[in-house]
């Protein structure tokens, strides 16, 4: 079998995982790449992950300023930049892309920067938690810990989304060149990169009369009891178990294994919203966990293997979860020669599977024989046109999912210009009767909608037509259901050959877990998030109903949403491998990704083992982060910064700022008890305002916590409106709105997006276009086979 991206030259000069873990899945499937290292010491090497984003890779060391020439030639024969430099140092260096398109115009040009290439935080160190402080991402976790105030996000979501982001620009740009097209600007960020975690107050806080109960400030940092059917809790043996029965069938499933199936005879009992009146639903709960209490984890998750139909998982560390069978199973850790595992490809294209390569090759940039020989070889030819269209237009994705993942993936598609067109069940995605439909909005934003009864053959015959011409489908049906409905890859297949088929699903084809349900809580306790947010530190003692409470609420908080997302942004990058492999081998082919694998690579930091490999660095017991120079510190009035201090560079520079102000410098030369100490008494000497001014002036990430939360940040922040992270839209019910902007951007805009649909919104119009007649589509709507939500 070939591979997806053979042929395919990536020139990478980052630093770090995101562009380390972008230009590693390219070259996992089959690109050449060549990374620039610097002369001297590379701390970033250091990372306990860096192994692992470097393998399948050629590695020189070249100045960059003083051996230009070589720099050239390897910018003429490659067909994709990666760079990570901060902005004011690519135009000192002159490797900006103005600089680089006149005399490379065929070259991808990928720049991923810290906070985007525009605003005042521009060249402020991007680290994925400097920027999740100023978003307001570690305020979402107030209330995990025993103190007040915000809490060090541990998990790199970030560096996750943003190298998916940065995978899907480029595979994205390759598909509009195709092969004499000229290349073009891609941009992300890892602001960028934090914007699909947010999932509905961005819009809630726009429709105050209508979602301000929702979405209204909190008056208390203390997490709130999470619902029944998303719940935490502790088995008899001190296990935690993580239940994500989230809708009504699943819950039922759930009560029928725990004996608890009496509430449903409760004429008090909303079986569409699984609640019951105040007392009751507490009283309720309270019986729940104690009845979870009464059996070892073990036994629990059997009974919910057995039945099939229950949405459960024991928590894990990432270092279990590297055994753990469904990971195994589909292929999402592999054996490395030098010992222990690594993470496996990031999705399986069945016709040009990855093949991930070696550890990284040490070259000669000067060698004869070396790889900078061979690409000066055979540089590129210069294009003669450039296109101005967004790369995925002309591109058709239908979607037939439902929920979070899958969808948000599709509409991550249509930000980059595909047709996307949302198949939905008759009533409509459930999703939409959860929260209101806030967050359906959020992750159905530029797609058209048809409602239909696939079960009728009627329903089929639509389903199928919208198929024929297809690039794309996504669906997140279980194994063997879409084969049931008449729409399995090969029956696809059989009428479009060239279709890219993905299949998104919970954990995986091929596992224990292949037909068990799957919701977001489950990867994120299941792959490590939760217990690495936690520090490690979950109690394995049996605790009693307060302790029980606490603790639920406190990982349910540390679980929060993102796993969902984790998985939309592989959706949205493995839909865009089987493309580029479609241009180069001219087939299409099925491939396959689950929950479990993209939450795998959201822990990349720690999904791997090897001999010697260092452990996680954990947070401290309260929640401030990794060691003095890289944590949180309160300040004066009660307000926090975040500091991180990650090179000796940076630690002199900051002692001379606070030499400039005439603040007397702390000794940080002790252990770091007494630095912490030591910076803790400094910072809370002024204002959390006022130490952002004096350092981020300097261009030392040092910057606010707790000013934001997320949702305002992107509504509001000076940084937010000069990267236009968000665009305004219609919604067809609500009116006008700031929906998300795009979190990759092509030749320096955002594009112009769409909002989203209601649920059958342009069935009609889709109709029309596949050819039936006016009475045609009267009948079927009329017949039930086709659906409009008439209500809003």
């Amino acid at each position: 079998m070939s591979a997806a991206l053979e042929g395919l030259r990536v020139l990478d000069l980052t630093t770090g995982p995101a562009g380390g873990i972008a230009t590693m899945i390219l070259a996992d499937f089959g690109a050449d790449v060549v990374v620039i290292d610097p002369p001297g010491e590379n701390p970033l090497k250091s990372i306990a992950s860096a192994p692992m984003w470097r393998r399948g890779k050629h590695v020189i060391t070249l100045d960059v300023h003083r051996d230009r020439d070589v720099l050239e030639d390897l910018l003429a024969a490659a067909d994709i930049f990666v760079c990570n430099w901060r902005p004011s140092a690519l135009a000192r260096a002159g490797l900006e892309f103005e600089a680089i398109h006149p005399k490379h115009p065929h070259l991808i040009y990928c720049h991923i920067s810290g906070f985007g290439n525009h605003g005042p935080l521009r060249d402020v160190p991007g680290y994925e938690h400097v920027v999740a402080a100023v978003v307001g991402r570690m305020n979402g976790f107030a209330g995990i810990v025993d103190r007040d105030g915000p809490v060090f996000s541990a998990l790199q979501v970030g560096v996750h989304a943003t190298a998916q982001y940065a995978v899907s620009g480029i595979l994205a740009a390759v598909v509009a060149r195709r092969d004499a097209g000229a290349g073009r600007l891609v941009e992300t960020s890892l602001l960028q990169g934090l914007l699909p975690y947010e999932q509905g107050a961005l819009i809630g806080r726009q429709f105050v009369e209508r979602f301000g109960d929702i979405y209204a400030e909190r008056g208390s940092a203390e997490p709130p009891m999470p619902s029944l059917y998303y719940h935490p809790a502790q088995a008899g043996d001190g296990r935690w178990v993580q239940f994500g029965n989230l809708l009504p069938h699943l819950f039922d499933n759930f009560l029928m294994v725990t004996g608890l199936l009496d509430v449903l005879a409760d004429e008090d009992w909303n079986a569409a919203q699984m609640v019951l009146p105040p007392e009751k639903h507490e009283a309720f709960r309270d019986r729940m966990l104690l009845t979870i209490q009464s059996r070892p984890a073990a036994d629990w998750i059997a009974d919910c293997i057995e039945n099939g139909g229950v949405v459960a998982t024991t928590y894990q560390t990432t270092q279990e979860a590297l055994s753990d069978p469904d990971i195994v199973a589909n292929g999402h850790v592999i054996d490395r020669a030098g010992g222990g595992v690594q993470l496996g490809p990031v999705a399986t294209l069945t016709e040009t599977p990855a093949s991930p390569g070696p550890d990284c090759v040490t070259e000669d940039p000067v060698a004869d024989d070396g790889i900078v020989a061979r690409w000066r070889a055979t540089p590129k030819e210069k294009p003669t046109d450039r296109s101005i269209d967004l790369p995925l237009a002309g591109v058709k994705v239908v979607e037939i999912a439902t929920i979070i993942a899958a969808p948000m993936g599709a509409s991550l598609l249509a930000d980059m210009g595909a047709e996307v067109i949302k198949v939905e069940q008759i009533g409509g995605d459930p999703y939409r009767g959860l929260g209101r439909g806030v967050g359906s909005a959020r992750v159905n934003a530029g797609k058209r909608s048809i409602c239909v009864d696939l079960k009728s053959d009627d329903g089929k015959a639509i389903v199928m037509a919208l198929l024929k011409d297809a690039d794309v489908m996504i669906h997140n049906y279980r194994p063997g259901v879409p084969e049931r409905l008449g729409i399995g890859y090969e029956q696809v297949a059989a009428i479009n050959p060239g279709i890219v088929y993905l299949q998104s699903n919970g954990y995986g084809p091929n596992g224990p877990g292949k037909l068990r349900p799957s919701t977001h809580p489950i990867p994120g306790a299941a792959m490590g998030g939760v217990m690495y947010q936690m520090g490690g530190r979950v109690p394995e003692t049996l605790q009693d109903i307060e302790g029980l409470r606490r603790w639920t609420r406190r990982l349910m908080r540390a679980n929060e949403v993102n796993p969902d997302p984790n998985t939309a942004m592989v959706v949205m990058s493995s839909a865009l491998l089987g493309l580029a492999a479609r241009l180069r081998t001219g087939r299409g082919q099925r491939i396959l990704m689950d929950m479990f694998g993209a939450n795998a690579y959201a822990n990349h930091d720690d999904f791997l083992s090897y001999p010697g490999k260092p452990p996680r660095a954990m947070l401290d017991e309260l929640g401030h982060g990794l060691g003095p120079m890289y944590r949180l510190y309160r300040c004066q009035g009660d307000s926090w910064v975040f500091l991180a201090l990650v090179n000796p560079r940076d630690r002199a520079r900051f002692t001379q700022v606070l030499a400039q102000h005439g603040i007397e410098t702390p000794d940080l030369s002790g252990d770091d008890l007494h630095v912490s100490e030591a910076l803790s008494a400094l910072f809370m000497s002024r204002h959390a305002d006022e130490w952002q001014s004096m350092m981020v002036d300097e261009t030392l990430a040092c910057v606010r916590a707790d000013a934001n939360l997320p949702a305002l940040f992107w509504l509001e922040h000076e940084q937010a409106r000069a990267m236009s992270l968000t665009s305004e839209v219609a919604h067809p019910a609500w009116g006008d709105y700031r929906r998300h902007g795009a979190g990759v951007t092509f030749d320096g805009t955002q594009p112009a997006l769409m909002p989203p649909p209601v649920a059958g919104q342009h069935g009609g119009e889709i109709l029309a276009e596949l050819g039936y007649d006016d009475d045609q589509v009267r009948a079927l709507f009329e017949r039930g086979v086709v659906w409009r939500d008439q209500s809003e």
